[in-house]
Order: structure tokens, then sequence, then C-alpha cells
């Protein structure tokens, strides 16, 4: 018997947790959805949902009754709260908790005192020393930046209007995983217990940087001018930085911070060289895959 077969997960709605959830329904999962209310026909018929009470380590243990594994995809403005899913977890005996952090330099120490990565080390740290005591077992997914939000968004380039603004030179290298890859993922965490415990993981789908994307589309489409500019991430750090340390916590600012650091390459381990892509089940992109990516942008 399988150390996992009952699999319950937080934030199923938002922009990555349809996808885990798909992942683990596909991989034959018994899946619960904890939600803080029910809409009829918003899961397959398949999956349990449970209403909770997010704050409340009581209603969420009585959920959780039962529950192998526990993934939470939480937005970024409930990531510190998961404590009381984690207290809830221990309650209930579940065994393995993935908590919401799938980014690229999130696990770097140089970030860990800025405001948008510090609680996410808060809840590191707080599952290490549950696990230490033998209350349950965690894994952390670092995954790169999400490619479907790269390829998007004008992010690492501007594809509409064919334009790019260049971090430092370009060449800053950066891990980026598709959100169906992540849910993929998350299954191989859970279906390799004993190799995935107590540990961060990494995947990386691709390693990109701004010019060689921009070399792929030169190749396409030579016939296209860019539009091309320069920004150094560290500039743009110090201003989100110093816009916040004035109280402005906009989101302007906070992705001032988030580009000045998963932007800026390896001064903040952006970019994986060495991974677990094979023992999770995810595929790398081959030079074929990412210039139909690219041209698929293009069209």
């Amino acid at each position: 018997m399988s150390e996992i077969e009952s699999i319950a997960i937080a934030g199923a709605s938002g922009s990555l947790g349809p996808h885990v959830l798909k992942a683990l329904v596909d991989a034959n999962f018994q899946v619960t959805v904890l939600t803080r209310s029910k809409e009829p026909g918003a899961y397959d018929a398949s999956v349990k949902v449970v209403e909770v009470d997010f704050t409340s380590v009581e209603s969420l243990t009585a959920a959780l009754k039962g529950i192998d594994g526990l993934v939470s995809t939480v937005a970024a403005a409930a990531i510190e709260n998961q404590t009381v899913l984690i207290d809830a977890a221990i309650a209930a005996g579940v065994k393995r908790f993935i908590p919401s952090e799938y980014g690229n330099c999130t696990t770097s120490p140089k970030v860990e005192a800025l405001p948008i990565y510090a609680p996410m080390f808060k809840i590191k740290q707080y599952l290490q020393e549950k696990a230490k005591a033998g209350k349950l077992t965690w894994t952390v997914l670092a995954c790169g930046a999400f490619l479907d939000f790269l390829f998007g968004r004008p992010i690492l380039l501007d594809f509409a209007n064919h334009k790019a603004t260049l971090f430092d030179e370009g060449d800053n290298r950066i891990s980026a995983t598709s959100l169906p890859n992540v849910g993929k993922a998350i299954v191989g965490i859970f279906k390799n217990f004993e190799a995935t415990k107590n540990k961060v993981v990494r995947i990386s789908e691709v390693i990109l940087t701004q010019n060689k994307l921009l070399r792929i589309v030169e190749g396409l489409r030579p016939d296209i001018k860019w539009e091309i500019s320069k920004v150094q991430t560290s500039a743009i750090l110090k201003d989100g930085l110093d816009e916040l340390s004035a109280g402005d916590f906009s989101m302007p600012i906070i992705m001032k911070i988030l580009t000045g650091t998963a932007l800026a390459g390896d001064i903040y381990g952006c970019a994986y060289d060495e991974t677990d892509n094979e023992l999770l089940g995810v595929k790398e992109l081959t030079e074929e895959d990412l210039k139909k990516l690219v041209d698929g942008k293009l069209a």
C-alpha cells in the first residue's frame, strides 16, 4: 500500500490550484478540496469538497481526518497563516505537507529578510521544527517562474509590441516550469514519499535568458525590428524597498521587489543547474519545443 492515497488541497481555485487538482485526480488519488464556500458544480464529481474555516484549527482538523497528504496553493496574502493548516494537519495525522511557495529564488538566504519572502521562510522553519519533533513531514517545491506567465505577459519580452526591457544586460538566467508540470511534480512528490521527505526539491522545464529569446525571435522573424531598452534589477529592487519603507504597500511596489530578485539571475540562484526533474517526472523542453513556443507568440 502506498504511503499517500488521500490528498487534500487548499487554494484549488487560484492560478496554480486547478492544475494541481487535475494532476492529482488524473493520478487517481482520493482528492478533497478545502474551501471557504461551496459552489455547486465547481469541481468534478469525483472530488470531495469540504467547507472549512481557514482560521480554525478545529474546523480544518475535522476536514483532514483520514487524509494522508496536504498541498497548499494559497495566495501570497495567506502564506503566513499556513501555520493553522500545519497545526490542523498534525492534529489530524496528515503525513506530508507541501506549503505554498513555488518560486525560483524563494530558497535563497539572500531574500530571507525581504517582505514578500519572509513569510515563506517562517513557514519553512515552522515545518522544520514540527518535522524534527516527528509530527509530520514536508516538501518544498522550487519550480522557477511559471512559464505560462513569462509567455502570457510582457515580462521577458513584449511579443505584442515587439519591445524588450533587458534586465541588466539580458543574460540573467531564469528557470521556468509550466503550471501543468508543477502539478505533475506535486504528484511525483507524493509518489516518492521517502525520496522527497523533509527537503527542497527543484524542477526546471527550461532555463531562459532574454537574449536567448531575442535570438530565437530574430531567427524566426528577421523582418521584425525590436525596440530594446535596459534596466538594472538592483535599482528596481532598491526603488521597491524604499517605497515600501515609505508606506506604499501597493501591488506595483510588491512587483518591483519581485522583479528585482526573481529576474536577477544567478545573484539569487534563479536558475537550477541541478534538478529533481527525473524523480518527479518533468521533461525539459528541447530547443525545438522552445522555438515552437516562441513562434506561437509571434503568430
